[in-house]
């Protein structure tokens, strides 16, 4: 993956580059990743707090509760067409960038699944995918592990 890797959001107000390696790619299939994508999932690619740069316009933000209860998130979207750029959560080294967002994701290819118990029944896991139930209570290490090692292969 070569960097940056640059995205926006859907009307263009906000635009943004990933000057720091990502740590790791995944769907999360939580009830509340399904709402505020209105899909399925939402891919989230992992991203040290000092990589994500923003290059025209800035997010705004608002705080939501985690469904686990144990967090609070700041969502972070474009005030003028809604766009979820990123979230992110209190206490974590990384923001969750939203992974549709960038321009080039069509290589992008996540290693795991989270919150697969609240999946739809149609969805379908690649067999050499990394699967947790809910949130992984690893911090994360193993789908960081399984990035690293898909970008240097």
């Amino acid at each position: 993956m070569r960097l940056p890797l640059r995205g926006g959001c859907q009307c263009g107000a906000i635009r943004f580059e990933i000057t720091k390696r990502p740590l790791t790619l995944f769907c999360n299939h939580s009830v509340d990743s399904q709402q505020e994508t209105s899909s399925a999932f939402s891919m989230s690619l992992l991203v040290p707090r000092d990589g994500l740069k923003y290059l025209k316009g800035a997010p705004k933000a608002f705080e939501t509760q985690i469904a686990n209860g144990k967090a609070t998130k700041s969502a972070l979207f474009c005030e003028k067409c809604g766009t979820r750029i990123a979230n992110d959560t209190a206490g974590n080294p990384s923001l969750s960038v939203k992974a549709s967002c960038l321009d080039d994701r069509a290589k992008l290819k996540p290693v795991g699944h989270i919150w697969v118990k609240e999946a739809q029944d149609w969805v379908v896991f690649h067999e050499d995918a990394l699967i947790y139930e809910e949130a992984p209570d690893d911090g994360y290490f193993a789908l960081m592990e399984r990035w690293a090692a898909q970008e240097y292969a």
